[in-house]
């Protein structure tokens, strides 16, 4: 971080491990605020990056909520400008809820923008969003909770498969599994009950892709909002977004607007839809984060500066609004995943594979047929159902699609951005587990 460099403000982002902290660390620095950075363990992302001033480590949220928020008080105390310069709290993940729950304890300390706790109570877990709303007639998919295996099979006679097994509290689309078998539903039902602790919803599966629509709501008005669709996901059928495409919003916006605005809603959120595409099907909400999202580099490329806007919606009270812009078409991407996501794509298409493996044992099996035979045994054996044609058209059009979206990971903007990943030895030297998004 330059020396010479005046700051207007100074910001502590917390979750320094992650992506969307260093796209907040981004967004604030070029925007003349000060960051310090901060998470359970060291040697994460914020804490090799040059657009930081300082971090420190806290307590796990998770595992010791009370001593998490007097670390954090205790730091925010610190770090506290000497001057009137605006000072903002900027919760980057699933500690938001728990900071909503005691932002009472922070008046005074620092300014943040966080939903009141009626409002996150009724939103914050996928269960209490579907109940939330079907009260205000919103679209969502039907949703069965079951306390136990047994009330399941109970009701095998009223459910019609596929259906959708979620945990209630889940991230970045793990736990997430669709069933098309009944049977194969209860194991993993149970299997579901066991990883999480609780027993999951079902629900039914909502037809289309899925889309993605960000807010930034003051006091229930939306002022700030923007969609995209994920091109590819990793894992590739129900992960997190690693190839994205900024599309228009209106299909979706009334909807969320009509649940932010009973809510009184204040800060940002995030909506996940199913939707067909056909302007006369309308999009179904699927859940809604309370929090930043793993999209926020891409709605930052696209026009919609988030992590700046609510710095300003926490310091001044409101926005402004004349420099969103939001620009259709922009592409990111996350450097490496995304092509495995888009080959596992690839792999699993009508191309079948499992064909081509055939045919290639047959083609170097012992039968004495002559080799230019084995190659028209492969071909019969492949059918109609590949091509080479076929293969290079998809990679290519793959190829396409990465050359066109730019890189989260900037190695030229941040060279030691790499060394980030060391927050996982740190984890095991700290806490003696990996952290969770490696389990």
């Amino acid at each position: 971080m330059s020396k010479d460099k005046q700051f207007k403000g100074r910001a502590i982002v917390t979750y320094g491990r992650s992506l969307m902290a260093l796209t907040a660390a981004h967004s604030l620095y070029y925007n003349d605020v000060e960051v310090i950075g901060c998470d359970d363990v060291d040697m994460t992302v914020l804490s090799f990056s040059r657009h930081v001033a300082d971090n420190f480590v806290h307590a796990p949220y998770e595992e010791n909520p009370e001593q998490y928020l007097d670390d954090l008080e205790e730091n925010i105390k610190k770090f506290k400008p000497n001057d009137d310069r605006p000072y903002v709290l900027v919760p980057m993940f699933r500690d938001a809820k728990l900071l909503a729950r005691h932002q009472d304890r922070f008046k005074g300390l620092i300014d943040f923008a966080l939903p009141p706790q009626d409002a996150l109570q009724a939103a914050e877990t996928k269960d209490a969003f579907a109940a939330t709303a079907e009260k205000y007639n919103l679209p969502v998919p039907i949703t069965y909770s079951f306390e136990n295996v047994e009330a399941l099979k109970k009701a095998e006679k009223k459910l019609t498969m596929p259906l959708l097994i979620k945990p209630k509290d889940g991230v970045g689309g793990r736990g997430i599994h669709k069933y098309n078998d009944f049977d194969e539903l209860v194991v993993g039902f149970n299997k579901n009950t066991k990883e999480f602790g609780h027993a999951p919803l079902i629900q039914t599966v909502a037809p289309g892709e899925d889309y993605c629509l960000s807010v930034m709501c003051n006091h229930g008005e939306v002022v700030a909002h923007m969609a995209y669709t994920n091109i590819y996901r990793f894992p590739y059928e129900s992960g997190a977004g690693i190839m994205r495409e900024t599309i228009d919003d209106h299909p979706f916006l009334e909807s969320a607007q009509t649940l932010m605005k009973k809510l009184k809603w204040h800060g940002v959120a995030q909506f996940d839809y199913m939707w067909t595409g056909d302007p006369k099907d309308t999009p179904i909400m699927i859940e809604v984060n309370a929090r930043f999202w793993a999209g926020l580099f891409h709605c930052v490329e696209s026009g919609v500066d988030y992590p700046w806007l609510y710095y300003q919606l926490a310091a001044f009270g409101k926005i402004d609004q004349s420099k969103i812009n939001v620009d259709l078409g922009a592409r990111t991407k996350v450097p490496g995943l995304w092509a495995l996501s888009a080959i596992q794509d690839i792999a699993d298409s009508d191309i079948h594979f499992d064909k081509l493996k055939e045919g290639w044992i047959k083609i170097w099996d012992d039968q004495p047929e002559p080799l230019m035979e084995k190659f028209k045994i492969m071909k019969e054996a492949l059918g109609e159902t590949f091509s080479i044609s076929d293969l290079s058209k998809q990679l290519s059009e793959m190829s396409e699609k990465g050359r066109s979206a730019r890189s989260e990971l900037d190695l030229d903007n941040e060279p030691f951005l790499g060394l980030g990943a060391m927050f996982v030895f740190s984890s095991l030297l700290k806490h003696g587990k990996l952290p969770p998004e490696l389990k």
